[in-house]
Formats: structure tokens, sequence, C-alpha cells
């Protein structure tokens, strides 16, 4: 006779059960952050970025893709698969409340699946049902998450395709033809909805073939896996790729390049105190690079080693950049360590009770019993238990960042479009509700979406120059970035329209205005 716990070990009812945990508490959290969210603001995006992949949605949907600006082809979209499935929103609403209504939807259904998938990581891996049942809830309440999930980026995407490619890879997949295309097409639409998705082709694939050959596969079936895999992945992204090549000439998104440089001592350390801060707030991290090995004894350390190496590139390579925003770029590194933790506490727990009770007893009903009893201590005590408070907190900071980016740029962007011209153009330093509302061409001055600003490496006097003789006569700036363009146009500008943020969290100053620049009056 079997247990009721072994009938929901069965496939069928496993995955049932998976999938309502992880419905359950990703939906729960989802209410709980929106509830508080309108104590604070109206709904809305709690990143301007936000309103920078739905700015690019609009162009999918009218027919002329990736044109920031009319007529200005762009290579400024982190995630040009973010905006496409964006972009199916505009056959039920062009209404900006009715889109963020869209985008709060898209968000939970994949923040369902991401949990799923952090279940299905985990069974993978131990086996343990207390433990897959578990990682669930302790993904949901990574501090961040939640915020990050429903802030309008592409995250959710992002964590979905990457979660399911290590998983394939956990699956040993790509011993068929068939395996090996889908885990490169999946490897290739990571990369279209997050540029790191790059590393799974970089560092998983290498590994996945030493895995192989040390699991006795023959070595010309590995490398002619690998290489389907490969060619899969590059013809999933080469459309892509060929769009940047021919407007930049370079193959990576112009944001890419525009936050590309050399690092600096003080980011460094900036890195070094917010990791500290994280490793004492966040006790899964350390739980997770440390116990993430074991699963290289089992043959499949592909979410370690992707957390680690996402970590190194992070460091080596954007230390300061990756910590902005509510460090949003690291959240997914986060998530990869906490399937790690979990995996890793089940594990130890397994050998705990394993070397206590001798190995002979693995299986019994005693030693089942207090396997469950210490992996779920470990995992609620250890994992979940302090993440809480500042899970808790982070719902005030979300509805804090959403009201931020209402006030502020979603105001002004309002107010462009009621008080410019039609053909008006603006300098931007912000360029997403800017954009979005006003629906003025623009020059992005950061060069997120307009690459010459990346690529011409122009000086102050050039930028200025560039903008003038692109029509432009409005700067809409935080005040303390006009600083170094006012020794040569101070004269010339007026203040047309200020806002003020006194509780402000998210965005990069207190303080931006619209300036109007009489051309006329300035010498060059």
């Amino acid at each position: 006779m079997t247990t009721d716990w072994e009938r929901i070990s069965m496939p069928a009812m496993r995955h049932i059960v998976f999938l309502a945990v992880s419905a359950a508490t990703a939906i729960a959290s989802v209410t709980h952050y929106l509830l508080v969210e309108v104590t604070w603001t109206v709904p809305g995006l709690a990143l301007d970025d936000s309103w920078i992949h739905l700015q690019y949605a609009r162009t999918v949907y009218g027919g002329h893709p990736w044109e920031y600006s009319p007529g200005y082809p762009s290579t400024g979209s982190t995630s040009p698969l973010w905006s496409l499935l964006l972009s199916v929103l505009f056959l039920f609403t062009r209404d900006p409340t009715g889109l963020v209504a869209g985008v709060y939807v898209l968000a939970a259904v994949l923040y369902v699946v991401c949990a799923y998938l952090v279940a299905l990581c985990v069974w993978q891996l131990t086996e343990s049902m207390t433990a897959s049942i578990l990682a669930p809830v302790a993904f949901v309440t990574i501090p961040k998450n939640t915020w990050l999930m429903l802030s309008g980026m592409e995250t959710p995407l992002f964590m979905c395709l990457l979660l399911l490619a290590l998983y394939l890879f956990g699956r040993d997949v790509s011993r068929s033809m068939g395996g090996a295309t889908v885990l490169g097409i999946v490897m290739g639409l990571t990369f279209l909805a997050r540029p790191e998705g790059i590393l799974l082709v970089l560092v998983c694939c290498p590994l996945y073939g030493l895995m192989s050959l040390r699991q006795g596969q023959p070595l010309l079936r590995t490398v002619l896996s690998l290489l389907l895999v490969c060619c899969s992945a590059l013809a999933t992204v080469l459309p892509w790729v060929l769009h940047c090549l021919s407007v930049t000439g370079r193959p990576l998104p112009a944001t890419f390049y525009a936050k590309s440089h050399p690092v600096l001592p003080f980011e460094v350390a900036v890195w070094n105190f917010w990791w500290f801060v994280f490793l004492v707030e966040m006790p899964f991290l350390s739980v997770g690079m440390v116990l993430g090995a074991i699963t290289l004894v089992r043959g499949r350390p592909y979410v370690w080693w992707m957390a680690s190496w996402m970590t190194v590139v992070y460091r080596l390579l954007f230390p300061y950049i990756s910590l902005i925003n509510n460090t949003r770029y690291l959240v997914p590194v986060f998530g990869l360590y906490l399937v790690c933790a979990v995996t890793g506490s089940a594990l130890v727990a397994r050998r705990a009770v394993a070397w206590v009770l001798g190995h002979a007893s693995i299986g019994s009903p005693g030693f089942v019993a207090r396997h469950r009893a210490i992996t779920c201590l470990i995992i609620v005590g250890v994992i979940i238990v302090p993440s809480t408070p500042l899970y808790m907190t982070q719902a005030d900071y979300y509805g804090n960042s959403v009201k931020n980016v209402n006030d502020m740029q979603v105001t002004i962007g309002r107010w462009l479009a009621m008080n410019t011209p039609p053909d008006a153009v603006l300098a931007v330093h912000d360029a997403g509700a800017l954009r979005f509302f006003s629906n003025r061409t623009v020059i992005d001055v950061a060069g997120l979406v307009t690459p010459d600003m990346v690529f011409l490496n122009l000086t102050v006097r050039q930028r200025l120059e560039y903008v003038r003789d692109h029509g432009c006569e409005y700067f809409v700036f935080f005040n303390e970035l006009m600083g170094p363009y006012m020794p040569f146009i101070g004269r010339a500008v007026t203040v047309l329209y200020t806002v003020h943020l006194d509780d402000n969290v998210i965005c990069g100053r207190d303080t931006m205005s619209v300036y109007f620049v009489n051309w006329s009056v300035v010498v060059l």
C-alpha cells in the first residue's frame, strides 16, 4: 500500500502540487504588493526604463519596430523579446492604465511559472518533496524579487527562460537532435530577454560537455550535440544581431555599450560594501554559494555554475551599474543562489540523517520523517524567515517607487504632450515615460535609445551642436545634469516646468525640469 506522501510524489500529482504552491505564493505576493501600491499612488510602473519597453512595444504594434522616435532606428532595447510580448497588449488597449494592468497580468503569470520552475529544479537535484514544495515559497520571499517582477521590466520573462534552460541542461535533453534544438532555441530566447543570457553558451555549454564526457558519453556525440545547441541558439538570435549590426555596426544593444566603461576603484568599493550587506541580510546567499557546490558531485551543477559566473561577470564589468535601481540586475542571481541554497539544505539534511541513523536506514519511515523535519527546519529557519522582514519593507519601497515615477516622469510627459508643439524634439536623460506620454521625438543624451550619443564620442559642445542640428529646442533633465551645458547655453535657457520629489527613492535625482533653449542667441 502506498502512502499519501508517495502518491503525491507520483509525476502527475507532483506537478499539480508544485504548480498549485507556486501559483498560491506568487499570486498572494503580487496581490500584497499591489494593495500596498494603491495606498501610495495610482497604478504605474516602478522604473522609468519600464516605459522604454512599452514604447518599443508600441512601435512593434504600429508597424515600425525599433524606431524609438519616428525615422530613427534604435538598438536600445535590452529585451526585444519582452517588447514583442508587450506589443500584444496593444491589441486590447492603448490606454496607459490598461497597459499597466496588462503588464501586471503578464508579470504575475510569468512569476508563477518562475516559481514552478524553481520547484522543478530543486526536485531534479534532490527528489525531495519537502524541499521542492518550500522552494517556491522561499523564491517569492526573496527581498526585491516581487518588486522587480512587478516593475514592468523584463525580469519575469528572463528568469523563466533562464530557469527553463538550466532545467533542460539538467535533464540532458541535448542528447537527442530534437532536445538539442529545443535547448538551443530556449538559450537564444534567453539572450533576447537579456544579453546576460549569452553566458548559457559561454559557460554552461562547456560545462555540459565536460559532464557528458565524465558520464561516459562519446566525444563525437557530445561535440555534435553542443554544435547543434549553439547553431540553434545562433539562428534564434541572428535577426536581432543583424538589426544591431545594420544600425550601429555592433552586435549587442546600444545599452550595453552605453553602460560599459573601465571599472573604477570606487565602484569596486561600493560593490564590496553592498555585498557585505546582502550576505548579512540574506543568509541564503552564503548557503547557496557554499552548498551549491555539492551539485558538482551530483553531475548537475548548472544552476550554481550560472549563478557564480553571473556574479563574476557583474563584478568584473558592471560592479556599480548592477547595483542601481534596487539592484535589479542582481535579483536573478539571488534567485539562482536561492535554488542552490534549498537544494544544498536538502542534500546536507539527507547526509546528516544518514550519518546519525546509518546508511542502511535510508528509505525507512524513520529516515524519511527525520529528513523532512530537518530539511523543513533549515529552509524555513535559515532561508525564509530571515528574508521576510526585508520582503515586507520592499512592498512599501515598491509603492514609493511607482509614486516617484508617476509624480516625475509621467507627470512631465503628460505636461509636454499638452504644452509643446507636436513636432517638438526633446533632449532627455530619462527616455521612458517622457517619450511614451509626450509622443514627441526624443534624443537620449545618455545613449540608451540614441546610438549616436554612444558611438560618436561627442564632447559637451558637440552634443549641443548635435541636438541643435536635429531641431531640438527642449531639454528635459535632472537639474544637476544641466550643469555641463549651462556655460554654453545658460543665457538662452528658460525653465518652463519643474517637478521636485520630497520622497524620492528610485529616480536619478530629486528634481527634473523642462528647459527651453533659444538657439538664436547661442554661439557654439
